[in-house]
C-alpha cells in the first residue's frame, strides 16, 4: 500500500514540474511569427527610392500567408504600388488594400527614436511585421521578427535582400553601425491598422494565425 502511494506521489510531483515546465516556455516565448517565411516570400526593389513601397507590399505579403492565403504570391510591386504608392512623392501615410474580397488598411505612425522593449512591444501586437523608416538614412525594412534582443528584418535593398537578415546587418546597419544607432534615429512606422483577414480565416476550416492591429494601445506606449 505504501509503495502505491508513493508512487502516486512521484506521479504527482513529475506532472506539476513537466506542467510548470510548459508554462515557463510559453512566457519565455519571443515574437517569432514570420521566421520561416519561404525564399519567395522575400523581394528586391527594382530601383532606388522605393524601399518603403516594397517593404510595404512584404507587408501585405506577410499578413496573407500567415493567414493562409495563397494570394500572397500575388503581391508585386505593382499591386502594393497601386494601393500606397504616391508617384513623386513616395509611401502613404494611410492606405488600403482592397483586391477582390481582401481588405487591409495600413497606417502610419511617427517615431523619436524607440526601445528595445517598446519594439517587442510592437511586433507582439504586430506577428505580421512592420514597415520600420529611418529618414536619416533613408531606409525602410519589413521588421519581421526578434529573438532576446535582437531583431531581424526582410530588407528590400540589393545585396542584403533575399532572406531573413539580423537588423544590425540590413542596409541601416551598414549605414548606421550597430542594432543600438537604428532603433535611435528610427522616425517612422507603418502598420497593419485594420483588415478582414479574421472574417475570410472564419471562412477557411484550415487557416492558421489571423493578423488582429492594437495599434491604439501601442501608441499609447509610445507616447504618439
Amino acid at each position: 500500500m505504501q509503495i502505491v502511494q508513493k508512487s502516486k506521489r512521484v506521479l504527482s510531483i513529475l506532472l506539476i514540474a513537466i506542467l510548470c515546465f510548459g508554462l515557463l516556455a510559453a512566457v519565455a516565448a519571443p515574437a517569432q511569427a514570420v521566421e520561416d517565411l519561404p525564399e519567395t516570400f522575400y523581394m528586391e526593389q527594382s530601383r532606388g527610392g522605393i524601399c518603403t513601397m516594397v517593404s510595404s507590399a512584404m507587408l501585405l505579403r506577410s499578413a496573407l500567408y500567415l493567414n493562409g492565403d495563397s494570394r500572397w504570391e500575388d503581391i508585386s510591386e505593382s499591386a502594393a504600388a497601386s494601393a500606397c504608392w504616391i508617384w513623386g512623392i513616395g509611401l502613404a501615410y494611410d492606405w488600403t488594400y482592397a483586391v477582390d474580397d481582401i481588405s487591409i488598411t495600413v497606417g502610419h505612425t511617427d517615431l523619436y527614436g524607440v526601445s528595445v522593449e517598446e519594439l517587442k512591444a510592437l511586433l507582439d501586437a504586430h506577428p505580421e511585421g512592420i514597415v520600420f523608416y529611418c529618414g536619416g538614412v533613408p531606409h525602410a525594412v519589413l521588421l519581421t521578427d526578434y529573438e532576446d534582443d535582437t531583431f531581424y528584418c526582410a530588407d528590400p535593398a540589393p545585396y542584403c535582400s533575399g532572406g531573413r537578415v539580423a537588423l544590425a546587418d540590413s542596409w541601416l546597419g551598414y549605414r548606421l553601425g550597430s542594432q543600438e544607432n537604428i532603433l535611435r534615429c528610427a522616425t517612422a512606422y507603418w502598420s497593419i491598422t485594420d483588415s478582414n483577414l479574421e472574417a475570410l480565416a472564419h471562412d477557411s476550416a484550415d487557416a492558421p494565425v489571423t493578423v488582429t492591429a492594437q495599434k491604439a494601445e501601442i501608441q499609447e506606449t509610445l507616447g504618439t
